[in-house]
């Protein structure tokens, strides 16, 4: 095992990921690849629910219509510059343990460049963490960690966050 791949999403349970991938990094020599997937606008996420606007012709558009005008095009949800800097601080201290690290930031939909990049490094294992929301949120929003337990390839390790 010599490539693991930690996804970062600044949930509670990053903190245990990182952690856990630093040991396991140290005990088998390996190197670490942090993934932190900067997600589209839900408004068409191409992927996220198995298809785009293809479908679903009542969010498209209307020909002279006027106000708000939806844009077709998804575009990146803005970065805050707290979380890049704790990108580097994370990718700082993983270094100082005498670890290669890398980061890696693709655009998409969150559980599928998951996927991807694990393909592309050919990743031995992915480190995530789980964060316990409910049936429903999972049913509304989704579960990025869902999507990449049902679909990789490749072991996936579960660290669940911290329960008060």
């Amino acid at each position: 095992m010599k490539r693991i791949l930690v996804p970062i999403d600044f949930s509670d349970a990053t903190p245990r990921v990182i952690d856990l991938a630093r040991q396991l990094a140290k005990g088998l020599d390996a190197e670490i690849h942090l993934v932190h997937v900067k997600e589209l606008t839900a408004a068409a996420a191409p992927g996220a629910l198995g298809y785009g606007l293809a479908g679903m012709p009542e969010l498209a558009p209307m020909p002279g219509m006027t106000g708000p005008v939806f844009d077709p095009m998804p575009q990146p949800i803005p970065e805050n510059e707290d979380q890049k800097s704790k990108l580097a601080q994370w990718q700082r201290e993983i270094a100082q343990d005498g670890l290669k690290v890398s980061l890696h930031e693709p655009t998409g939909a969150v559980a599928e460049e998951i996927l991807n990049q694990a393909d592309i490094l050919q990743a031995d294992l992915v480190v995530m963490g789980t964060h316990g929301h409910g049936a429903m949120y999972n049913l509304l929003v989704g579960s990025a960690t869902k999507g990449v337990l049902k679909h990789s390839r490749r072991p996936v390790l579960l660290v669940p966050a911290h329960r008060a």
